[in-house]
């Protein structure tokens, strides 16, 4: 009776962890390298007085087979206050920000080669420049936002490992500068960035 019970015990727990085996999501991992032109939009002293960043970044994420996945991006961009722009700008250069964007992202699949991935996240800033007067001396702010973007994606091998990629990012930016005019405050706390990215990426 016990050899008759144990049969059947044994045929389902094979069975079934076999199929719970099968239905694994796995999670696929990427990394990527990239070289990137940003320039900030609006009435702000970002857009206004600097030239437009340039810089690298690099990153990755994890996505499964449903297509939805998380990502990190990690930024550098160089910029230079407008010739004869120095006095509103303050007695401080060679604005560098350092951004931190973690995202979720959707890929669509176009064919066996091509591919699009949609993004949105929070983005984290920190900015900083040089005193002009005060020798390696460097202000530091920080600065958080949001930021929302697509991707398209070219495979460049059969197995699928290599890829170039274009994309395009808009980020958000609130600092928290203090000032009694609103208007000031404004258009020193909040920027638009649009930017401008290629590079490659190598899934394993």
């Amino acid at each position: 009776m016990m050899r008759i019970l144990v049969l059947p015990f044994i045929v389902f727990s094979t069975v079934f962890f076999a199929q719970k085996k099968k239905n694994k999501l796995d999670v696929v991992s990427n990394i990527e390298t990239r070289v990137i032109v940003m320039k900030p939009l609006g009435n702000n002293y970002l857009a206004k007085l600097v030239s437009p960043f340039y810089g690298f970044g690099f990153g990755g994420n994890l996505m499964t087979p449903l297509n939805f996945g998380v990502g990190v991006d990690y930024n550098v961009l160089f910029s230079n206050v407008k010739y004869g722009e120095q006095s509103l700008y303050g007695n401080i250069g060679s604005p560098t920000i350092t951004n931190i964007d973690l995202y979720f992202t959707h890929r669509d699949v176009v064919s066996e080669d091509f591919s699009i991935e949609e993004m949105a996240g929070f983005s984290y800033y920190r900015q900083t420049n040089l005193l002009i007067d005060a020798k390696n001396k460097k202000i530091k702010d920080n600065a958080t936002g949001f930021n929302l973007g697509g991707k398209a994606l070219y495979t460049l091998d059969r197995e699928g490992y290599q890829q170039v990629f274009v994309s395009g990012k808009v980020n958000f930016y609130f600092n928290n500068v203090y000032n009694e005019n609103p208007e000031i405050k404004k258009f020193y706390n909040r920027s638009t960035f649009l930017s401008l990215n290629l590079g490659y990426r190598y899934n394993f």
